[in-house]
């Protein structure tokens, strides 16, 4: 009976003892983070993969990682396009300095995860400014186009996910929009004689898909 007895209690016991224990997940500690911006820098350079395909243009950001939490940087856009019309490309140079805010997952390196970005658009726009002259025949208007370029500022706020792995390499996406500050589209003339048409955006797109490197 007793043999029957010990095999039953050693099974009791195991049971009872595994149901105590507790998962246990470990968490990096800021201690850690620091170390692994030691090893793979807190500093990064990165380049959009999507502006230089499809426009050409060329969008080559920077980032300096404060903490777990939180970095700050710019990118420089330059739209390498000779001739566009389109409002979308209307930004020919642009300076966009941001603050980011990083969620979730942001212990395991450090300025990794998704994030909500803040940023300013400092903009150099090419675009065209379209006049319509009516003369006694009102079914033949007079057509004149003209090249206008000014600077202009635009306020806005996008949200992404990044990725970095031990090698220091990262991938990440964004989108985010603004909204220009002195934007006069329109006619801006009541003169019956003509109308002006000018081809500005009143919201400017920030985004896209960036590869980078930690130094």
């Amino acid at each position: 009976m007793r043999y029957f007895l010990l095999p039953l209690f050693i099974l009791l016991f195991t049971q009872a003892f595994s149901q105590d224990i507790q998962h246990v997940e470990v968490i990096k500690s800021d201690k850690q983070v620091t170390e692994l911006f030691d090893e793979l820098g807190d500093k990064e350079i990165k380049i959009d993969v999507i502006d230089l395909l499809a426009q050409p243009a060329l969008n080559i950001g920077y980032e300096k990682i404060n903490d777990s939490y939180s970095s700050f940087g710019a990118d420089l856009y330059l739209n390498l396009n000779d001739i566009s019309s389109a409002d979308s490309w209307a930004e020919k140079i642009s300076l966009n300095p941001f603050y980011r805010f990083y969620f979730l997952n942001k212990t395991d390196f450090g300025g990794e995860g998704y994030f909500v970005e803040a940023f300013l658009k400092l903009s150099y726009l090419h675009y065209d400014r379209d006049t319509y002259y009516y003369g006694p025949d009102p079914g033949i208007p007079y057509y004149e186009s003209e090249d206008e370029k000014t600077f202009d500022i635009a306020p806005g706020f996008g949200i992404g996910r990044k990725w970095v792995n031990r090698k220091g390499w990262t991938f990440e996406y964004m989108i985010g929009v603004g909204r220009f500050l002195f934007t006069d589209n329109g006619n801006d003339n009541s003169d019956s004689d003509y109308s002006v048409d000018i081809r500005r955006p009143d919201a400017t797109f920030k985004g896209g898909i960036s590869i980078g490197k930690r130094f």
